[in-house]
């Protein structure tokens, strides 16, 4: 045999000993995500734990504080996939961009509603400044909801765009607003400071304020061209979700090293408020995109002609399901 035939030997024996996401160059993925709170945390789980290498991912996160700014990046072809708020995909797909929904990370509004100390009840916000990521996010889209059913109308307060929850936490504990929803960490520390939660998570949820809050959004292209990319992201990304809820140790290192939040207490407080909101088998969520379409149509005639599924593909995570991945994830 000839030193090249032996080589080719070599490599094929080896190659077939390894992995399949070891034999092959794992493919590169920039993921852009819009917010840095503990619901992001799977995302950043999946990387650190090497669950999207497991799949042949290498995977790059990059925060952009904005889902509607995030959207962009799809749009534009820098990323394959986003991790936004649902807002953002669906004014996208309004607008005749072919953008899906295929992942369901949180699907119902789980941030509380802070104001500052002086503020006694809802009714205390009219003539104030209320804050918000951007206007057509999923902050935006809540608070209007909220306030709504609370009885005040827009024109009641003034929206403040003010983009990431950081900024929005700075703003309210220095007075230059008097409202905003906030997730934890920043929720956390805002308790600290004194701020006030003036309607909880709890009964943000009775009034009826339910529906699709974070995502997995892709193109349409690409779920036909490149679905096995996507199926193997949905993959390491469920790990993810399942050591979010098994270890609150590791989800606390992951959130201090992508948050920079060192505190233990606010670390800890964060995992106990927010873990459970995230959604176990990724299914995104028609009824909750049908609510934010019927809040929309009040005043964008494109969102009554809409229909809730064309605005979703769970096909991936229904294979995941039929083929047993996702039942698997939790059986031990």
């Amino acid at each position: 045999m000839s030193k090249a035939a032996k080589l080719l030997a070599v490599v094929f024996v080896v190659g077939a000993l390894l992995p399949p996401s070891a034999a092959l160059a794992a493919e590169k993925l920039l993921i852009v995500h819009s917010a840095l709170n503990l619901l992001t945390s799977p995302l950043w789980m999946a990387k650190e734990k090497g669950y999207f290498s497991k799949y042949g991912l290498d995977v790059e996160t990059v925060y952009i504080p904005s889902g509607t700014l995030g959207m962009q990046s799809l749009l534009g072809g820098e990323a394959k996939i986003i991790v936004a708020d649902g807002s953002s995909a669906i004014n996208a797909r309004l607008r005749g961009a072919p953008v899906k929904i295929f992942l369901g990370m949180v699907n119902f509004y789980p941030n509380p509603f802070f104001s500052t100390p002086d503020i006694k009840t809802p009714a205390d916000l009219k003539g104030k400044k209320v804050a918000v990521t951007r206007i057509g996010s999923s902050s935006h889209t809540a608070t209007v909801m909220l306030l709504k059913k609370l009885g005040l109308d827009e024109k009641d307060y003034t929206i403040m765009q003010l983009g990431s929850t950081q900024n929005r936490l700075t703003a309210l504990t220095k007075g230059l607003i008097q409202a905003t929803t906030l997730s934890a960490p920043e929720s956390v520390i805002a308790r600290n400071a004194g701020m006030k939660v003036l309607i909880p998570p709890s009964e943000v949820m009775k009034l009826g304020v339910t529906f699709q809050h974070q995502c997995g959004d892709v193109m349409e292209s690409t779920l036909k061209n490149d679905r096995p990319l996507v199926k193997a992201f949905a993959k390491g990304y469920l790990e993810g979700v399942r050591e979010t809820y098994r270890s609150k140790e590791e989800s606390m290192k992951v959130l201090s090293k992508y948050t920079r939040i060192s505190d233990p207490q606010v670390l800890s407080a964060t995992y106990d408020e927010a873990y459970q909101a995230i959604q176990k088998d990724g299914s995104p969520t028609e009824s909750g995109i049908q609510v934010m379409l019927n809040e929309q149509a009040k005043t964008d005639p494109q969102a009554r002609q809409a229909h809730a599924a064309d605005f979703m593909d769970n096909t991936i995570i229904g294979e995941l399901a039929r083929e047993g991945f996702i039942k698997a994830l939790w059986a031990k």
